[in-house]
């Protein structure tokens, strides 16, 4: 980690849709609108990591949820912890909805726009892998 860089706390929201399957919200960076990330960012004072995901998904994303598991994934360069987060509650308007698009994605467009960025943010592709690797375990024992 270089100096002054903060360990990021985020998540990757989810939903499941009938006939559809599990969908996964993707908000666009703020520097460029056309590339998919998901919600994070650095801890404040008085916070634990679980606030920092619940704060960050509620202003970036305007989702609210429950944490799930937190996500294995390697990369290079970057500090990150992110969790899998089932949403609950979306809501029509949120703190930065003027400086980011949200988007839900299937989890094949999901793969797709991370794919397109892998070579610039390998770590969104990591953290996707880690996510459908818990979200395909759920359904298969849900059956």
């Amino acid at each position: 980690m270089s100096s002054g860089e903060q360990l990021k706390y985020g998540s990757v929201p989810y939903r499941w849709v009938e006939n559809t399957g599990f969908e996964v919200l993707m908000i666009s960076s703020r520097k460029d609108r056309s590339r998919w990330i998901f919600p994070k960012g650095t801890i404040e004072p008085d916070e634990g990591p679980r606030e920092v995901v619940h704060r960050e998904t509620e202003e970036e994303a305007g989702v609210t949820g429950s944490i799930e598991e937190r996500l294995h994934f390697e990369t290079v360069g970057k500090q990150q912890t992110m969790f899998l987060l089932q949403v609950h509650k979306h809501v029509d308007h949120w703190i930065e909805e003027g400086e980011r698009t949200r988007r839900w994605m299937s989890v094949e467009e999901a793969f797709q726009v991370a794919n397109q960025m892998r070579r610039s943010r390998p770590e969104i592709h990591g953290v996707l892998v880690a996510a459908v690797d818990i979200l395909d375990k759920k359904l298969a024992t849900s059956k």
